[in-house]
């Protein structure tokens, strides 16, 4: 397939868990060449701090780094501007961008919420299309609503032994740690569980005991401080009959974890209510629970998988999402 044979893009997103590989690999595989920029570009955990709560300190730092990149690639044009989330991509340079590419096509995709990245919002007008995957969002800004997807290795189900009825792999951050703590001590001891709450560094966890009620008396044995490799992620999944996802408190949308959940063909339980307003929710196969007082029903956890259509399949793997993103079809 070549819907983008020969044309070069210019990709901004973060590095987050390989999925910004994911998305370049199907772009080239769909004929582009693309040249990346990373979005957050500082690995220092100072400077991540600090890029996440003070983000307008970091951008001429950001600025510096860009240009010097861009001078790299030496590309005479750009077919497509794609950016995801956005969070160090001033002004300043958005516009360089615009006035150097005028006949590049600017797409943003939100994958987090305005709430939580508010600085984006002063950037808007300068795209020409605007995506995101929270309902609120695309409401209230007027934005294309398009959910997330499944990259490769969660496209179909694996035949492989069930280890875990259920499994949770994410950053303990918000309400997490309470969530996964409740719903542990809630399950009867017959059920088997993978539990995987992934904090940065032990001084996370202390900060956290200050700052965050619910986890106050959070023991460092209950977090991982690796995070999981992409290969054993895919392992845990193709071995648990449930996947449990827990959606940040201030964002709407549907995490990328549903997705890889479905797209794996396992079933999901989902602190989300709003999963119940898409097209691939059934009972059988999600089962919505209460963040503050988690229940799952046994026979869920007992019963297979109910198959998906394969246009639902396709429409949420990464093909179809850079389809819809990109308006390619």
């Amino acid at each position: 397939m070549s819907l983008l044979k020969g044309q070069r893009i210019l990709f901004v997103a973060p590095r987050f868990f390989g999925y910004e590989q994911d998305i370049k690999q199907e772009l080239e595989r769909l004929g582009a060449i693309v040249d990346w920029l990373p979005d957050r570009p500082f690995d220092i955990p100072l400077m991540k701090a600090v890029t996440v709560f003070l983000p307008q300190c970091v951008l001429p730092f950001a600025d510096s780094l860009y240009a010097k990149l861009l001078e790299n690639f030496a590309a005479n044009c750009y077919d497509i501007v794609l950016v995801v989330n956005g969070q160090t991509l001033s002004k300043r340079i958005l516009k360089s961008l615009r006035t150097s590419f005028p006949a590049a096509k600017f797409v943003l995709y939100l994958w987090d919420s305005i709430e939580n990245r508010s600085h984006v919002r002063a950037n808007l007008s300068l795209f020409d299309r605007l995506c995101t995957f929270d309902p609120s969002d695309a409401k209230n800004y007027g934005m294309h609503l398009r959910p997330l997807f499944y990259g490769p290795g969660f496209d179909a189900p694996q035949d492989v032994p069930m280890r875990h009825h259920i499994s949770f792999v994410g950053t303990a951050h918000s309400d997490r740690f309470m969530v996964v703590d409740s719903l542990r001590n809630a399950l009867p001891e017959s059920v088997q569980a993978y539990w995987y709450l992934y904090l940065q560094a032990p001084w996370v966890l202390k900060l956290y005991r200050w700052t965050n009620p619910g986890m106050r008396y959070a023991r460092a044995e209950d977090f991982c401080f690796v995070p999981l490799n992409k290969s054993t992620l895919k392992e845990v999944f193709a071995s648990s009959r449930a996947i449990l996802d827990i959606e940040h408190p201030r964002q709407t949308g549907l995490t990328m974890r549903t997705f890889e959940t479905l797209g794996a063909g396992k079933k999901l339980v989902t602190t989300n209510a709003g999963v119940r307003d898409y097209d691939f929710y059934s009972k059988h196969n999600v089962c919505v629970i209460d963040r503050k007082v988690p229940n799952i029903p046994r026979d869920f956890l007992e019963s297979p998988f109910d198959p998906l259509p394969k246009a639902i399949r396709r429409r949420y793997s990464i093909e179809g999402w850079l389809d819809e993103v990109l308006e390619l079809k």
